[in-house]
């Protein structure tokens, strides 16, 4: 059993403490659609993906990250805000996918190629 030291929360596996104890250090995780802060990256993600339909935007789409973004912190507690991540609006492009008759086309071709 892993237990907080700021607190009384007591969790099975140190993954999860050490996600917990990101609450205590004041990390935010913010939209960056509207305006929701989260204390966990998961979070975030799951809000941009049941409300804003956005999920997992590829590593080559991602714009190198601005500096932290901080706000004034609280007189008891330091605040930290996460970088925010920026999601291009720009429709989806072509896919790496073959269709179904390309795929045939191919099967075809390499057929005759070795008959």
């Amino acid at each position: 059993m892993f237990k907080c030291e700021q607190c009384p929360s007591v969790f099975t596996t140190k993954r999860n403490l050490v996600r917990h104890g990101k609450t205590h250090a004041g990390i935010r995780f913010p939209c960056t659609v509207c305006d929701k802060l989260f204390n966990d990256k998961s979070h975030l993600k799951r809000h941009m993906k049941n409300i804003h339909g956005i999920v997992n935007v590829p590593a080559h789409l991602r714009p190198i990250l601005a500096a932290p973004i901080t706000t004034q912190p609280a007189p008891a507690q330091q605040v930290q805000i996460a970088p925010q991540i920026f999601v291009p609006d720009a429709p989806a492009g072509g896919s790496n996918m073959l269709t179904e008759d390309e795929i045939c086309m191919n099967a075809m071709d390499e057929f005759e190629d070795t008959g």
